[in-house]
């Protein structure tokens, strides 16, 4: 019995030794199997995407206006008449309102018949001035000729005793006044001295011209017209008020074009053109939205806020856009259809230098990129990758560049 019970117990210790020197053996076996599955990292990867990207602006400014003018009384005089009221529409060249004309007119009248009456006398002097220069020649020639004879007669007289010394000596001097007399009228004749008459006339005419047409057009500024079409903001007086040169009358402006004048910085003003398409909304209007177009781009920055202004022109039809309200502004300033784009979980940052890790050949390789746009959950990359390349969204935690890798799923494409 006991011999039975020492080799039952032998048996047993054969088997436990047996049990264990297999689990050896088979955990031998099994660890470069589990060693080699450790050291290789298991990654999830997503494939470099293209896609639409913009990139927008958001300003606010206020409505105002694409033209404002502010009307004021020429000239001074009683206002006897007002056409039009706030909210009225008007047109270029509209009657908008008329001052008493009666002294203009009187004014007028006198003017245009001092004109008339040059314009006569300048007929009468073009008809009668050459006449009247030859006639005074032929006069002094006569006169030249009597005198000289009158002389020649004293002479002969004298030299006989006949007459006395002082009557030769009044003979003589006749003769050089007439003589004197003759030259002038043959030197005005010689020079056409008429023609100066003539000129003087006509100067005189023109000068009753621009005379008339002053005062017709102080009589044309009793009518206040309007310099433009727009709408009636403001009226200052009623008829029967004593208007000055420098009193207000009436505010109009133009709003079937409005525009918002907004401020951009140095690096968003760059990327901006003349006739961009922008849209716009108003607190007024929470619902929607009104297309415009970059109509203006002032060329200087202000040195203050290193901003630039940005005109916009925006259509206002209907007159819903007030002067005043307070609207908001999306301006693109870039759109590539083209983008590639990545997961954001790709992106990996280190002292602010951004890279990423690229699947390549069973090995992830550490690429460094310049990042544009975030879209949602994917960012825009500019440099560094193409459209080719797989980036690792997951499992790139400690990994170092050149380090093998195991890729055990693929992340979705991107939008």
């Amino acid at each position: 019995m006991k011999r039975t019970i020492i080799i039952l117990v032998i048996l047993a210790l054969g088997a436990l030794v047996a049990f264990r020197a297999a689990q050896v053996i088979f955990a031998k076996k099994e660890e470069p199997q589990k060693k080699g599955r450790g050291a290789i990292p298991l990654v999830e990867a997503a494939p470099v995407t293209q896609g639409l990207v913009e990139e927008k602006i958001s300003r606010v400014g206020d409505i105002v206006p694409q033209a404002q003018v502010t009307i004021f009384s020429k000239v001074q005089g009683w206002v006897k008449e007002i056409y039009v009221r706030e909210g009225d529409g008007v047109r270029v060249g509209q009657v908008l309102a008329n001052l008493d004309d009666r002294e203009a007119l009187a004014v007028v009248a006198q003017s245009k018949a001092n004109h008339e009456a040059a314009i006569a006398r300048l007929k009468q002097v073009r008809a009668t001035a050459k006449e009247a220069v030859e006639s005074q020649t032929q006069q002094t020639k006569a006169n030249l000729d009597l005198a000289e004879s009158d002389l020649k007669r004293a002479r002969e007289l004298h030299a006989k005793d006949f007459i006395a010394r002082q009557q030769l000596d009044e003979a003589r001097t006749k003769f050089n006044v007439a003589k004197a007399a003759y030259d002038l009228a043959q030197n005005n004749l010689q020079q056409r001295i008429w023609e100066n008459e003539i000129g003087l006339a006509e100067a005189q005419v023109r000068q009753a011209k621009a005379n008339l047409d002053l005062m017709q057009a102080q009589l044309a500024n009793l009518s206040i017209l309007s310099p433009m079409h727009g709408i009636v903001t403001k009226r200052y007086v009623d008829p029967g008020t004593m208007a000055k040169d420098s009193t207000s009358i009436l505010t109009l402006m133009e709003l079937n074009v409005v525009k918002m004048i907004v401020n951009v910085i140095e690096k968003e003003v760059v990327l901006l053109k003349k006739g961009q398409p922008v849209m716009a909304s108003v607190t007024g209007f929470p619902d929607r939205v009104f297309p415009g177009r970059i109509e203006i781009i002032i060329p200087a920055l202000d040195p203050q806020s290193r901003t630039a202004e940005i005109q916009i022109l925006i259509p206002n039809p209907d007159y819903l856009l007030k002067p005043g309200m307070f609207g908001r502004v999306e301006i693109p300033l870039r759109s590539n259809p083209q983008a590639l784009l990545i997961p954001i979980q790709a992106l990996l940052t280190q002292d602010d230098k951004d890279f990423v890790y690229v699947c390549k050949d069973g090995k992830a390789y550490r690429r460094s990129v310049r990042k544009g746009i975030v879209k949602d959950d994917f960012v825009e990359i500019i440099q560094g990758l193409n459209n080719q390349d797989q980036v690792i969204v997951a499992g790139h935690g400690s990994m170092n560049d050149g380090s093998p890798v195991q890729i055990i799923s693929k992340a979705g494409k991107g939008k």
